[in-house]
């Protein structure tokens, strides 16, 4: 008998591009709900409702401060409204523009402008609002925005505030940057008179290909303008240019607004065809020979305009949301660890939007506001939860309820249903059929609660395999088994257990010969 050990079992993540037979023995072929994070492979944490369920389905977040006090603000197809918790009090305040935004569902950008928080619906008829952070009032007009002008997209570069994709005079000019002159600290910007020759505000089509600018983002000293299938970036010159313009690329673009966030002096961008990294010069494929094909193909197409990124700092994570096929809501994320460099899949309450920023301390960590079983909660009593940093994910759901992420260990008060797969194992010698007679797995969690472990194989690596199924409980030395066959499968899954991790496995096997 020999014993076959797999170690860092989350050092590859899922890789479901390439054939099954010819990947390392520590890759997954397969997994939903699994995060691969330092070389280990476990359940995603889960999320739990916070705020109470608000009166309207939340389609955009942004955290904001307000007096010292943090709070969120959403937006709705109708509504606007800013929410925090005080003494484990929630209040929702109505902040509405008298002149209501018919939102829709990622067509809304905004930002916090030197504490103002800015927001733009996407449509040609309502101009930019602000807030002034005085909850007796409510969302107003952006200041000195020109009559006429509509924009889809509206960023913050520098101290100036840029609307992309703009419609003037009832003309849409869909290659059209403009900018604001340059708000003084603690202001908004003064005026966007592009024909007053004594303020610096400006404007200029991006590009010479066809495709409309669809969003921005800033990236170091640059602020980089995403088009269909073409990038470019804009660099504060001052003097007569003010803005300088520079193709980054001729072939990568974006695919819809918000499919874009910064870390650590990159962008992280889905286009239309892959997702990629880069630093305003230099762009690498993070999907290529891993999951793009599975990806783009997993997307609903009549739902795709719903795509967006958040970013997941504490656990080096860029969500990527989207509806799988047949969903009309983000009902699942691809998430890439950046420092891993490993891709997973998860499971979504049908997401509107994610956003990361600022939270209220008294959301994590409480009893009341702690939705997992007693028996089952992996948190201490009235402690901290499974991330302590004070910024976190917040998500507003379709289903008219704001989460937090990354907050208990199930989600939403529901074990989750969490497995990953590997099949096509053959050890380098696939003529020969293997005896499995055990699985000894390193795998933590509650001791007492159970993991469900198939062992399985195959005739050949394409055809689906067998199982024998086994129940494990966590704190055993292994699971016995007797499979035979020439490509052995591995599938660890859903037991009991609210929260569990793999750090390596080892398979007993005997030869059963070349037949």
């Amino acid at each position: 008998m020999s014993k076959v050990t797999i170690k860092d079992c989350g050092a590859l993540g899922v890789i479901k591009d390439l054939s099954v037979h010819e990947l390392p023995p520590g890759a997954w072929t397969d997994a939903s709900n699994v995060r691969f994070l330092d070389g280990y492979a476990q359940q995603f944490y889960g999320h739990g409702q916070v705020y109470n369920s608000p009166a309207y389905a939340p389609q955009y977040l942004m955290p904001c401060n307000v007096a010292g006090a943090r709070y969120w603000m959403y937006a709705t197809a109708t509504k606007q409204f800013v929410v925090t918790n005080t003494g484990g009090v929630t209040t929702h305040t109505d902040i509405t523009h008298v002149t209501a935004r018919a939102g829709v569902v990622n067509q809304w950008s905004g930002f916090v402008f030197f504490g103002v928080p800015v927001l733009n619906v996407g449509d040609t008829s309502k101009i930019p609002m602000y807030w002034d952070q005085n909850l007796t009032h409510k969302f107003v007009d952006l200041t000195a925005w020109p009559a006429g002008v509509y924009c889809k997209a509206l960023r913050q570069y520098k101290n100036f505030m840029i609307a992309l994709n703009v419609t003037a005079a009832g003309t849409s000019f869909p290659h059209r940057m403009r900018w604001s002159h340059p708000a003084d600290p603690g202001s908004l910007p003064s005026s966007w008179d592009v024909t007053d020759a004594t303020k610096d505000a400006g404007e200029f089509d991006v590009g010479d290909d066809q495709g409309p600018i669809i969003d921005g983002l800033g990236l170091k000293n640059s602020f980089i303008v995403y088009k269909e299938s073409s990038t470019y970036a804009e660099d504060y010159v001052g003097g007569a240019f003010i803005m300088n313009s520079r193709k980054v690329f001729g072939m990568s673009g974006i695919m819809n607004l918000g499919c874009a966030v910064e870390f650590d002096a990159f962008h992280f961008v889905v286009t239309g065809s892959d997702i990629v990294i880069h630093d305003g010069y230099t762009a690498t494929s993070v999907l290529d020979k891993r999951a793009r094909r599975f990806f783009f193909q997993d997307i609903d197409v009549a739902s795709k305009g719903l795509v967006h990124c958040s970013k997941n700092p504490f656990l080096n994570e860029i969500f990527v949301n989207y509806p799988s096929i047949g969903a009309t809501s983000c009902n699942k994320a691809l998430v890439y660890n950046v420092v891993d460099k490993t891709v997973s899949f998860r499971t979504l309450p049908n997401v509107n939007h994610m956003a990361y920023g600022p939270v209220d301390n008294t959301l994590g960590g409480t009893y009341d506001a702690d939705s997992d079983p007693v028996d089952s909660d992996l948190t201490a009593y009235n402690g901290p939860d499974f991330t302590p940093d004070v910024a976190r994910v917040m998500m507003g759901s379709a289903d008219v309820k704001l989460f937090m992420l990354d907050a208990s260990a199930s989600f939403d008060g529901v074990a989750p249903v969490a497995y990953m797969e590997r099949r096509g194992l053959s050890f380098d010698q696939p003529e020969r059929i293997k005896l499995v007679t055990s699985i000894w797995p390193r795998l933590t969690g509650n001791v007492g609660s159970t993991v469900t472990i198939k062992v399985g194989s195959a005739p050949d690596p394409y055809a689906d395999p067998t199982y024998t199924t086994m129940t494990y409980t966590i704190g055993d030395l292994k699971a016995d088994c007797f499979v035979a066959g020439r490509y052995i499968a591995v599938w660890i899954g859903s037991g009991t257990a609210y929260q569990w991790r793999l750090d390596s496995y080892d398979l007993f096997i005997e030869d059963g010969g070349e037949f």
